[in-house]
């Protein structure tokens, strides 16, 4: 997988989280926390990094499915997007 390809889906990933409002504050740490992991990836990509983010996104994936479509279906696609990693 060509890293510049993760690193666009990151960023695009990064933008709609800033994007992403009407939440509870427990969705909001949710957030904070992934995007944290999307940060340490864009800086440092390792094994270590990869796996927290997977972790992470797939909690956010069932956390968000019914209340926010669009960020979850950006959610799956960086997942996607690490298991061919």
């Amino acid at each position: 997988m060509d890293p510049s390809q993760l690193h666009q889906t990151l960023t695009q990933l990064h933008a709609e989280l800033e994007q992403t409002q009407a939440i509870d504050d427990e969705s909001r740490q949710l957030l904070e926390h992934l995007q944290n992991d999307i940060q340490a990836v864009l800086k440092e990509p390792s094994p270590t990094t990869h796996k927290s983010l997977r972790d992470r996104l797939s909690a956010a994936v069932v956390h968000f499915e019914d209340s926010h479509p669009d960020l979850t279906l950006t959610l799956k696609q960086v997942l996607d997007t690490l298991a061919q990693i």
